[in-house]
């Protein structure tokens, strides 16, 4: 699908949709609980339904009615049906990483399989885990990536370690199905951890499901495994990672933008652009469930370590080329292995756009300007179109976005509520 996108002049109010980390956690919990759960507000889009229709095909009963999810939850006994032994993950990363330890709680083998892009991301870490606590797990290709094999059974759990450097998706699985293990898990991080603060989105899912677990300064995590998941009603909170492209239009264009069905004291760690915003220039004012972002002087550049906040990296990039001077952002070399390569993809858009990028192995540098409108390409990453989008809508002229159907990996509504701002949207094809 291509878009035109005409500079607008935008300011009103939109409301967060629900957030896709909450979402993937709050289904595989619901899966694993004994009892009934209802999860409220879930988000539907890409993504998450491939971990939807992963939990089926792994015994769990999953019904959809409106806007919430019935799940009748496996106790912790996985059982994969005749037929249910291959899952598709399409190319959502989360799907597969949070998914083949829950697939290795089952006696049956599983293959776990996605999208051209998938099969590029790594996924040796969360294999070698599963191989520590008892399972049989291998890439069936020679890179190290899906498709993947597994075949468990009972877990040993105990004490495994493992890397926290290129993703933490796979901690976040292992503490979700570490109270179905025979001793409980105790999981060191070793070689630094990135994206941190998804860390803390599991640990407050398992929390309200019943089970705890002691976090000592994400260098070791614990879950004892004698607690179960009980089944319970549980509503989604909204997402800060998508509210962030319409708290950025605000910081561009100046003009106040509220984005509602925000928890202010949220886990979610892309909160933390509205203190970037702040450094950058920007007024924000906080209310009970709603944030506004609006600004009178220039845009500043900024330094910052983003290692912990990886998808707001673009948004970021998007708003510091219409700053004055530039911007760094650092620490942020696990960006290469996302939906796309995201350093050096969001380099080349912005420089076709005018604006000079230099991304190397682990940082960004954005030199503020003034962008132009252009034909600018999404690279099949949701993130990619939807900060594009914001650059476009505040340049010198139309600009043509390709591939914008990719937001609907994580947000089907997206042009939806950017029009409701005023944004001048054309769909071409």
């Amino acid at each position: 699908m291509k878009v035109r996108i005409t500079p607008s002049s935008v300011t009103g109010e939109v409301s967060a949709p629900p957030s896709k980390s909450y979402t993937h956690r709050a289904v595989i919990v619901a899966s694993l609980a004994t009892g009934e759960s209802l999860i409220e507000d879930p988000l539907l889009s890409d993504d998450t339904r491939y971990t939807i229709d992963a939990c089926r095909s792994l015994g769990a009963d999953i019904e959809l009615k409106g806007n919430r999810l019935m799940i009748t939850g496996t106790g912790g006994q996985i059982r994969v049906a005749p037929g249910n032994e291959k899952i598709f993950a399409g190319d959502s990363g989360s799907t597969i990483r949070m998914v083949a330890p829950l697939a290795a709680l089952a006696p049956t083998k599983v293959i776990l399989d996605g999208d051209s892009r998938l099969r590029q991301r790594p996924v040796g870490d969360l294999l070698s885990a599963l191989k520590s606590l008892g399972a049989s797990a291998r890439s069936l290709g020679t890179n190290g990536c899906p498709p993947i094999e597994i075949q468990g059974g009972k877990l040993t759990g105990g004490e495994i370690t493992t890397p926290g450097r290129v993703s933490s998706q796979h901690v976040s699985a292992l503490l979700m199905i570490a109270p179905y293990t025979e001793n409980g898990l105790r999981i060191k991080i070793a070689e630094g951890f990135h994206s941190r603060p998804y860390i803390d989105i599991t640990l407050d899912v398992m929390r309200d499901f019943g089970v705890e677990a002691v976090n000592k300064d994400y260098k070791e995590l614990l879950v004892k495994g004698d607690q179960i998941y009980k089944g319970k009603r549980y509503r989604i909170e909204g997402d800060y990672s998508s509210a962030a492209y319409f708290l950025a239009a605000g910081a561009i264009g100046g003009r106040p933008v509220t984005v509602k069905n925000l928890k202010i004291n949220s886990a979610q760690g892309d909160k933390y652009l509205l203190n970037i915003l702040s450094l950058m220039g920007c007024t924000i004012e906080r209310q009970k469930e709603q944030v506004t972002v609006s600004r009178r002087d220039e845009l500043k550049g900024v330094t910052v370590d983003m290692g912990d906040y990886p998808d707001l990296v673009q948004t970021v990039a998007v708003v510091a080329a219409y700053a004055r001077v530039k911007t760094e952002m650092t620490n942020i070399g696990h960006l290469r292995f996302k939906e796309t390569d995201r350093l050096g993809d969001t380099a080349a858009e912005l420089g076709k756009m005018g604006i000079r990028v230099d991304a190397t192995d682990n940082t960004i540098v954005v030199y503020g300007g003034k962008p132009r409108g252009t034909e600018i390409e999404a690279h099949n990453d949701h993130r990619m179109a939807m900060s594009l989008a914001i650059a476009a809508l505040f340049a010198e002229g139309d600009s043509i976005i390709n591939g914008a159907e990719a937001v609907t990996k994580s947000y089907p509504r997206f042009f939806t509520d950017l029009a409701s701002l005023r944004a001048k949207i054309e769909e071409l094809s």
